[in-house]
């Protein structure tokens, strides 16, 4: 799997409603380019001119490309504009099941599960960090995805995208894909259910 980066870029402003209206606006478009994960801006607390945005993208590559379309294009030229004073721009190495930074309407899918008789939970979590590696992952608008083991000895798979939609339309294009059939080969599913960040 791909090493996921977080890139954190801080830098100043003078008008603050403005930069941040800006920074909303590059937030959306930024969603579309490839290999974006999440995007959690921050505001100083001492200085409130201060920024700093918290990037996550599906690796390096990814972010270096973006760099150079947020820093060059015209569609985040009035993003630019309001940066007064550069900070600096960092990249990271993300945990190796990344993060899901989320943001309120960004869509989430929640599957519960259990084990199909004999199967280890090892080999259930090997199969899903192989779906996760070869489908989800590569699938437009996928933010990240999560595995919690209940205390009655069931999962829930949480996968978190862009939209609502995109959580289904993520769902919706396992049928074929090898390795999401393998790793439902191994469960029985109890329920899925999709909907929104509040």
């Amino acid at each position: 799997m791909t090493q996921h980066c977080i890139e954190i870029v801080t830098y100043k402003v003078d008008d603050l409603a403005e930069a941040d209206r800006q920074r909303d606006i590059a937030r959306k478009r930024a969603a579309g380019l490839p290999g974006f994960g999440g995007w959690l801006p921050l505001s100083g607390g001492k200085d409130e001119s201060a920024r700093a945005d918290v990037v996550l993208w599906a690796s390096p590559e990814a972010a270096e490309a973006a760099a150079e379309v947020v820093g060059s294009t015209a569609e985040f030229a009035h993003f630019r504009a309001t940066i007064t004073e550069f900070g600096g721009v960092g990249h990271y190495a993300a945990p190796a099941e990344a993060l899901a930074l989320m943001q309120s309407g960004d869509g989430i899918e929640i599957g519960r599960f259990r084990l199909l008789q004999g199967v280890s939970e090892e080999a259930m979590r090997t199969a899903h960090a192989k779906m996760i590696a070869g489908h989800q992952s590569r699938q437009p608008g996928w933010r990240g995805q999560r595995l919690v083991r209940l205390r009655d000895g069931t999962f829930i798979d949480i996968a978190f995208a862009a939209t609502e939609a995109r959580s289904q339309a993520i769902c919706d294009s396992w049928a074929g894909s090898a390795n999401c059939e393998a790793f439902l080969s191994l469960i029985e599913l109890i329920s899925m259910e999709f909907g929104s960040i509040a």
